[in-house]
């Protein structure tokens, strides 16, 4: 079994991996990385294999599809339902504000037209066998397991394993020789609090905000942390933990729920009940309103609370809101998710007192926060998951800042695992 990383191996971003067994080629990803400079896999398209796996609908994994099928290719892609329907939704906007010429219709009708949906855990046989398989990250994401006689290999793409309100976190004990990991959080330093307790400091700072009549902004990924936010807000509004305030949404997330809502038989067992038998829906909140471009000014003077992409700052409506709100002190920049380097969501979360955008100076007032909503795996998340998988003899850390992955290894090689860390463009050989 051959493995060559074509992206996201030393990085976040543009997740790229191609797995050969014997002779038949299968290529697990293909994103595009977001930062000050746009990078995308090191991959000839000429070379595309024939058989395309999409772990999630996240840019970092599924936006290069929009560059392939621009091109035409002809190869097939398998994914889960609801990130079939996610990305869809992920790769319109892409294209709509890509410095590309894309005919977004043609584009996206000739990725759907390729797309397979297919369940977890069914076997796929397409010259290369592979499984999906529960990654607990966002709706409908997947670990990889690609089944050989000589030892299977496993591809967790984003990963998590702490609860959350939407899905059941990522399927462990599986069988595999080889693992490739993420490592987001692998650092010495990731050691994510208790749910529990993140929760309530969330709605400590939100009453804290409101009591003084601020205002609270987060960006926030349109798919996944959207939806979770709504949750966890409907939630302690109808019991009164915290205040009702209305709640604006703008960008995809309203197209986002909507996906959610329909592929609802995905979610956990409680969201399924409780929208279904107890007929409270907080994908439908009495709370939450949707903001268009046109009504934004009069959403900032009625609403206390704002949802709304892009999660790291790098365009699009948050900027509207973090111009008008970034100005009082008693407002709030509250990050739920992570900040790539580069982005103008790391510059503030490190305490920069002002960013441009389009040529302009914003200078910050307001408070910025950041609480642990994430949903990635931390160290010991990652490490007691890696412990779960039966066989395991080599590790392949990826999908981390260089730290980030050294921090992780050197964990690893403590329990005697065969650790590698690979570079874009490297191919590695598995022996059985």
């Amino acid at each position: 079994m051959e493995v060559t990383f074509h992206g996201g191996a030393n990085e976040v971003g543009r997740s790229c991996i191609e797995v050969k067994v014997t002779n038949k080629k299968i290529l697990l990803d293909c994103g595009v990385k977001i930062g000050k400079i746009e990078e995308y896999p090191l991959i000839d398209v000429k070379k595309i294999p024939s058989t395309i796996v999409i772990t999630h609908s996240h840019l970092d994994h599924a936006a290069y599809l929009a560059h392939l099928y621009r091109d035409k290719i002809n190869s097939k892609i398998y994914t889960s339902k609801p990130t079939r329907d996610l990305m869809q939704l992920m790769i319109a906007d892409y294209m709509r504000v890509s410095k590309f010429k894309f005919d977004n219709n043609k584009v996206l009708q000739n990725i759907l037209i390729h797309t397979n949906a297919i369940d977890f855990n069914k076997k796929i046989n397409t010259g290369v066998t592979f499984s999906l398989h529960n990654a607990g990250h966002i709706l409908g994401s997947s670990q990889v397991l690609i089944h050989s006689k000589k030892g299977n290999l496993l591809y967790t793409s984003d990963l998590n394993t702490r609860e959350n309100r939407i899905i059941d976190v990522a399927e462990r004990g599986l069988t595999a020789m080889s693992v490739i990991i993420e490592s987001t959080y692998g650092g010495d330093d990731d050691v994510s609090p208790p749910i529990a307790d993140v929760h309530r400091e969330f709605k400590q700072i939100i009453n804290s905000v409101l009591k003084k009549n601020g205002k609270i902004l987060m960006p926030s990924f349109a798919v996944g942390r959207a939806q979770e936010l709504i949750i966890l807000l409907d939630g302690y509004m109808r019991s009164g933990e915290i205040p009702p305030a209305p709640i604006y949404i703008d960008g995809m997330i309203k197209k986002a729920l909507k996906i959610f809502r329909h592929n609802l038989i995905y979610s956990k067992m409680e969201l399924q009940r409780m929208i279904l038998i107890n007929e409270i829906d907080p994908y439908k909140s009495r709370y939450v309103f949707v903001s268009e471009r046109r009504d934004r000014m009069d959403a900032l003077e009625e609403g206390s609370i704002f949802i709304t992409t892009s999660g790291m700052m790098k365009g699009g409506p948050v900027m509207t809101y973090f111009e008008y709100l970034a100005k009082d002190k008693n407002n709030l920049l509250l990050f739920v998710g992570y900040q790539a380097p580069g982005t103008p969501g790391r510059e503030l979360l490190e305490g920069a007192k002002s960013i441009m955008y389009r040529g302009k100076e914003i200078k910050v007032k307001m408070k910025v926060k950041k609480i642990n909503l994430s949903a990635h795996a931390d160290r010991s998340g990652i490490v007691n998951y890696l412990d779960s998988i039966k066989g395991l003899e080599n590790v392949f850390i990826v999908h981390g800042e260089e730290n980030k992955r050294k921090e992780l290894a050197k964990q690893l090689r403590k329990k005697k695992y065969n650790v590698i860390l690979p570079k874009n463009g490297e191919t590695y050989i598995i022996k059985s």
